[in-house]
C-alpha cells in the first residue's frame, strides 16, 4: 500500500517554467479544481510506482531541493509540469516532449525569473527592452548539453486558503532535465552578452543590466 504523504506546493518560479513548457494543442486535460499557488499543503493521495526522491525533493523545496542531491550538485535541474484532472493526456503530453524542442523554454522561464528577481519584481522597469529581447531570444535559441532525467506522476488532494477543506484532486506529470552548470552558463553568458535592442536604455538601465550580468547566478 502507497504512503500518503503531504507536501508543500511548488514554488512561483517552478510555475513560471511550467508556462512555458504548454503542452500540445491535440492534447485536453479537461477542467481542473481552482487553488492558488501559495497554498501551504497539499497531499499526495497516489503515485506511479515507487518515488523517486528528485520528486520528494521538488514536492518540499522546488528545484534547488533538488540541486542539493549529490547526483546533481554540478548540474541545473528544470522540472517541466502539467496538471489535469485524468491521466491519460498527461501521459500523452509526456511522450510529445523533447529536450531538443522544450528545453530553450524551460531556460526562458528561468532567466525570466532571475530578471524579475533582479529587478524587484518590475524588470521592465529595471532594465528596458532588455529584459523583453534577453527571454524572447532565450525562447528562440538552441541549448546544447541537457539530459533528460526521468518523469514521474503524482495525484494530489488541493485544500482551500485555510489548509482544512479539500477543494479537488488532481493529477501533475513531471518531467525532469538537467544541464552541467558551466555548460549552461557558458551559452546564457554568450546569450546576454549579444542581446540588442532597437530602443536605447537610460543610463540607470544600461548599469543595471551590467550588473545583473556580472552576479547573473546568484539566485539562478
Amino acid at each position: 500500500m502507497k504512503t500518503v504523504r503531504a507536501c508543500v506546493l511548488f514554488t512561483a518560479a517552478s510555475l513560471t517554467a511550467a508556462c512555458f513548457s504548454g503542452p500540445v494543442s491535440s492534447v485536453d486535460f479537461g477542467p481542473v479544481p481552482a487553488y492558488r499557488e501559495r497554498n501551504s499543503v497539499a497531499e499526495i493521495i497516489d503515485y506511479e510506482n515507487d518515488m523517486p526522491e528528485w520528486v520528494d525533493r521538488y514536492a518540499a523545496a522546488g528545484l534547488t531541493g533538488v540541486e542539493t542531491l549529490p547526483e546533481f550538485e554540478d548540474r541545473y535541474v528544470f522540472v517541466s509540469r502539467q496538471i489535469g484532472n485524468t491521466l491519460e493526456p498527461l501521459r500523452l503530453w509526456a511522450a510529445g516532449f523533447s529536450v531538443e524542442r522544450d528545453f530553450s523554454r524551460l531556460v526562458s522561464a528561468r532567466i525570466q525569473a532571475r530578471f524579475i528577481l533582479g529587478g524587484n519584481g518590475n524588470p521592465g522597469d529595471a532594465y528596458g527592452r532588455y529584459f523583453e529581447a534577453a527571454v524572447k531570444n532565450a525562447s528562440d535559441s538552441t541549448f546544447t548539453g541537457a539530459s533528460l532525467e526521468g518523469s514521474f506522476w503524482i495525484k494530489k488532494r488541493i485544500f482551500a486558503d485555510d489548509g482544512l477543506s479539500p477543494v479537488g484532486e488532481v493529477y501533475e506529470y513531471l518531467i525532469m532535465t538537467s544541464i552541467n552548470r558551466e555548460t549552461l552558463r557558458d551559452q546564457i553568458d554568450m546569450l546576454l552578452t549579444t542581446t540588442r535592442t532597437n530602443e536605447s536604455p537610460s543610463r540607470d538601465q544600461a548599469a543595471a543590466s551590467m550588473r545583473l550580468r556580472l552576479n547573473f547566478y546568484e539566485g539562478f
